[in-house]
């Protein structure tokens, strides 16, 4: 097998600017890569980035400029041991996660893309995909179904408990979801109609018998869900509240369970949930911190349930980290400098203040109020109630 070929960063400005090699599509992937977090991504994810059906338009246009370049520059090839040549290493380094193949774009393409002013509008894009899984009460009326056991309320108990509750639910997108993307539940067919539920995907989606008992099986994933209302008793995030900007772009009550959201709804998304989870009267809010201050313990956690609700909140979350980045507040530990990319993006999330201390209601504010600190930092703040500062716990390393 021949080595992995270098094309140095003058070559590549050369190629981009050459209109018979490089197309408009070309670019469009360079690009769109660029923009994302480590500059790094599956064909999967760039096509449902950049709007194509599938990943095999993204694989043909990197082949297809791979052979281009061959025909005009003197460049040795890595070959496969079938003897084909592997055409995406020009501009891709890689590696697998999963069953997914990761291109990470060569720090020479980087440059020359910035050189040639090809980046100059790029505005970041965040990686994180969601799904948005529906219910029907009119197909599985067993829920809530006052006349049958109401197992929605014995999950939202349990959520309320715990501090989460898993369910297992149908999933269209069984071909490309994977754990720990993000999963919203909506209830669809009858009024109210929109979101109820938020969490995440715990498990790679696997066959279970249908909802209805009937003798066949579906892809079905784990959801491990943070929030869970009941429609019947609670205030739902309805559809009507989500038309403006580019949430009116998204298809809100779908016939299929687990269709992908699109990425640019995402955030808006996340925003209008998190205000609606704060502004809204629920008989059991998870982020209300404010009326519940009884303080809840879960055995092996380091912190209160109720220290912790706005932090695992996504948006919050979010906005912090975008700000203050992944390196712990108090000792800067980062785990991806230590592990590599095991530890990419890993860190805790504190809230600096008690809410329990406030007096009044108030708005949190991700980057006033939250900081990113490691685990064990994390655990000595919450040793003594009240927690200590930040900078209280620095002095003590310091000692």
């Amino acid at each position: 097998m021949t080595t992995v070929p270098h094309i140095t960063k003058d070559t590549f400005v050369e190629i981009l600017q050459d209109k018979d090699l490089v197309q408009p599509d070309d670019l469009l992937i360079f690009q769109t890569i660029y923009s994302l977090d480590k500059q790094e991504a599956s064909a999967t994810d760039l096509a449902r980035i950049i709007g194509w059906s599938d990943k095999n338009g993204v694989v043909g246009k990197i082949v297809g400029l791979g052979k281009r370049i061959l025909k005009k520059y003197d460049i040795k090839q890595r070959e496969r041991v079938d003897g084909t040549k592997a055409l995406w290493d020009f501009f891709f380094s890689g590696y697998y996660k999963g069953t997914f193949f990761i291109y990470q774009l060569k720090p020479e393409l980087k440059e020359a893309l910035e050189e040639c002013g090809l980046t100059e509008n790029i505005k970041p894009i965040s990686l994180q995909n969601a799904y948005l899984f529906v219910w029907k009460p009119n197909k599985w009326s067993q829920w809530t179904d006052p006349n049958n056991e109401p197992y929605i309320e014995k999950n939202i108990e349990e959520l309320k408990n715990t501090g989460k509750i898993t369910l297992m639910w149908s999933c269209r997108s069984h071909k490309i979801i994977r754990p720990g993307d993000r999963a919203f539940l909506a209830k669809v067919g009858s009024t109210p109609r929109g979101i109820f539920g938020s969490g995440k995907v715990v498990s790679e989606p696997f066959l279970s018998q249908h909802w209805s008992g009937a003798d066949k099986d579906v892809p079905k994933v784990l959801i491990e869900f943070d929030v869970l209302l009941n429609p019947e008793k609670d205030p739902i995030l309805t559809i009507d509240n989500l038309d403006k900007g580019n949430l009116a772009k998204q298809q809100w009550t779908p016939q299929s369970s687990g269709i992908s959201i699109r990425h640019e709804a995402l955030d808006e998304l996340e925003e209008e949930w998190f205000e609606f989870l704060r502004t809204q009267k629920i008989r059991y809010n998870p982020f209300s911190e404010i009326t519940d201050t009884k303080q809840t313990f879960i055995e092996g956690a380091a912190t209160q349930v109720t220290q912790t609700r706005y932090e695992r909140n996504v948006f919050a979350r979010n906005e912090c980290l975008k700000h203050y980045g992944y390196s712990c507040s108090v000792c800067a530990f980062n785990f991806e400098k230590i592990y590599g990319s095991l530890g990419y993006k890993f860190i805790h999330v504190h809230h600096l203040t008690q809410v329990a201390t406030r007096k009044q209601e108030y708005k949190v504010d991700p980057i006033q109020d939250l900081r990113p600190v490691c685990p064990n930092c994390h655990s000595m703040l919450h040793k003594q109630n009240p927690p200590l500062t930040i900078d209280e716990l620095k002095e003590i390393i310091k000692k």
